[in-house]
């Protein structure tokens, strides 16, 4: 059984199926007015580099998941921090009440899932928000093989998917997490992968597939 992974990252027998692009934004920040930075994904690191924002590598990095982490310490961030389970609800509730004697920068998608923005600011926390990149649909004219097994990283790449393809009924969908999953809870063959990485999912989906066969 095919599986297809709606992200660029590559695995052996495992077929990429891009719907999306990231563009960056032109901006222009000084990170020294900041004592934390928070950032959901590495785009919004990557969107410092892409404007060539000088960096503070002193200052406080608060992430979530360690992709995002380890791009940090790449670029020099000293004082990283990880959310210990790498959902925003989980990442509020593990640090908002440390944000609030922070003034802190969140560098953000134009379109987040979450309302982890929301959440800190009706928590007290004193907080910028500045979106640095915006997910865009990219259209494709694969033909996909029937039944085979999907693995959802996001839940914009399930909005993506439905606007060019739709899940058969013998199909499987993996999601990431339980935000991605609430954009597949209609559909029956649903997994949602215990550890919220590509690398878990896709050993999820090759594991499937082994039974399957």
């Amino acid at each position: 059984m095919p599986i297809y992974l709606l992200n660029k990252a590559s695995f052996e027998g495992v077929k990429n199926l891009i719907l999306n692009e990231i563009v960056f934004f032109n901006i222009k920040l000084d990170l020294d007015q900041y004592d934390a930075l928070i950032c959901t994904s590495k785009n919004a690191l990557i969107a410092l580099q892409k404007n060539k924002i000088p960096l503070n590598l002193d200052m406080e990095i608060y992430t979530i998941g360690k992709s995002t982490a380890c791009f940090a310490q790449k670029l020099g961030f000293k004082n990283i921090k990880i959310a210990k389970k790498p959902y925003a609800s989980e990442f509020f509730q593990e640090f908002k009440d440390e944000l609030k004697n922070k003034k802190c920068l969140y560098l953000r998608a134009k379109i987040i899932a979450s309302s982890l923005n929301l959440d800190l600011k009706n928590n007290g926390v004193d907080l910028d928000e500045v979106a640095v990149y915006e997910n865009v649909f990219k259209s494709s004219s694969e033909i996909l093989i029937h039944p085979s097994i999907f693995i959802f990283t996001s839940a914009l790449s399930v909005e993506n998917f439905f606007k060019n393809y739709s899940l058969h009924e013998n199909d499987i969908a993996i999601s990431i997490g339980n935000s991605t999953a609430k954009k597949l809870f209609d559909f029956k063959n649903l997994f949602v992968c215990e550890k919220q990485s590509i690398e878990a999912c896709v050993a999820l989906a090759k594991k499937l597939e082994f039974k399957l066969v």
